[in-house]
């Protein structure tokens, strides 16, 4: 038997070869289709790059720039503009300057960006461990190396939300400590409108910042960046406009979403090279939507343990009753009633908010804790893309295929004192 399969190994074809082909239509290097790829232009970007250019304008002449906050939603091109910028002062400067991306959603406490900067500041010492040393030398010793570099050091926080919703306005308060005493700057950037409103007094007035906003994307301003994209790189003519069009209109609806529109015009186009047909069409675009996020979605449902598939069908039923208001109380409530009738046992409140937090991860929900003034604050929950998806893909586990629909709660007390609070504000 072993003789066997050995033979038939030898004489099977490789599978890969026939993927190596050369490609007409392919003239380019294909890695600019990637959404994470930094261009040299940035189409409809150009007055917030000049604006960001101008506050950081006087660090050519050795003086010292504000904090910079961009606001934006996702795939607005906050990130990548500002590492442009960033790489075109270092240019200037003839490299003088420490430019040091951190995201707040991988580091998301003090001690972690702090060592982090320290580990990243090239001054020809040894790095420092992620863990053991206490917070004041950490402090001191990150100070000590900014001075030694004798560069002018931009320090930029992603997602810096994340940063104050894991570990609260005293971890940007260290970071400001760090702008006050060497010579640096930290740029924040966020998709919350609302995020300075979150920082205490203190952190507020040190923060001092200048603001940048980064309006969503139209159809057509993504059409031009997409079609900016493949010049170069894709044969003219292989790319049907309807294929761009679509892409663009499908970005525009998830908020201006370049990176949607770019990720599904590269799917498209990889599908149609590998099926080796001769044009991507519209129905390419659909057909990569569908099989690449639609089957994401569901495979991510369809993979969740038992009561995390309550919990999330608890939000989706809660938010189909009211829309604006689903918080933790009411889920926690109708996902008893679901429990309860497919004859499970309910995990307890707490369980049940780690669950919620996990659905977080997984970008099934989000979740924004707001203030109702003296009724306290709320964390209001909605799930992420179509209910009825949801709901369906759920409804696909056998545990699932008698229920019939539990009675869903709705907090009286507490939607009238939503509805009290902002008549108030008005």
């Amino acid at each position: 038997m072993g003789y066997i399969a050995i033979y038939y190994l030898m004489i099977m074809d490789n599978p890969f070869l026939k993927y190596s082909k050369n490609n007409d239509y392919v003239i380019g290097d294909l890695k600019k289709l990637s959404s994470s790829y930094i261009p040299d232009t940035f189409p409809h970007r150009e007055n917030q790059i000049n604006s960001i250019a101008k506050i950081l304008g006087s660090i050519i002449n050795g003086g010292i720039a504000s904090n910079i906050l961009l606001y934006g939603k996702s795939g607005s091109g906050k990130t990548s503009s500002i590492i442009h910028v960033t790489n075109m002062l270092s240019e200037a400067v003839s490299g003088k300057l420490n430019s040091i991306y951190i995201n707040c959603q991988i580091y998301d406490s003090q001690y972690s960006i702090l060592v982090y900067i320290i580990n990243s500041i090239n001054v020809g010492e040894p790095q420092i461990p992620a863990l053991g040393l206490p917070m004041d030398r950490i402090y001191f010793e990150l100070i000590r190396r900014l001075k030694k570099s004798n560069k002018y050091t931009i320090i930029i926080l992603d997602e810096i939300d994340k940063l104050i919703q894991k570990s609260g306005s005293d971890a940007l308060y260290v970071n400001l400590k760090i702008v006050a005493d060497s010579n640096s700057s930290i740029i924040g950037i966020t998709n919350e409108a609302s995020f300075i409103n979150r920082l205490d007094a203190r952190v507020q007035s040190r923060l001092n910042q200048e603001s940048v906003i980064f309006p969503p994307y139209n159809a057509i301003e993504l059409k031009d960046i997409l079609n900016f994209r493949i010049d170069g790189v894709i044969k003219r003519g292989f790319i049907d406009d309807s294929a761009i069009n679509l892409c663009a209109a499908l970005g525009a609806q998830e908020h201006g979403d370049a990176r949607k529109s770019i990720d599904l015009l590269r799917i498209a186009i990889d599908s149609v090279l590998r099926e080796q047909k001769n044009k991507v069409t519209a129905d390419d675009v659909f057909h990569a939507r569908d099989k690449f996020e639609m089957n994401i979605l569901k495979e991510s449902i369809k993979t969740l343990p038992i009561h995390s598939k309550m919990v999330l069908l608890s939000v989706s039923l809660t938010q189909e009753t009211d829309t604006e208001l689903t918080v933790t109380g009411e889920i926690y409530e109708n996902y008893k009633n679901i429990s309860l009738e497919l004859g499970f046992q309910p995990l307890t409140m707490r369980r049940i908010s780690d669950l919620l937090n996990d659905l977080e991860d997984l970008g099934l929900i989000s979740t924004n804790t707001r203030s109702l003034g003296r009724y306290g604050r709320t964390k209001f929950i909605k799930v992420m893309g179509s209910i009825e998806n949801i709901k369906s893909y759920i409804m696909e586990d056998s545990e699932f295929s008698n229920f019939q629909g539990s009675k869903i709660v709705k907090q009286t007390k507490l939607r009238t004192n939503f509805d009290e609070y902002f008549d108030y504000k008005e």
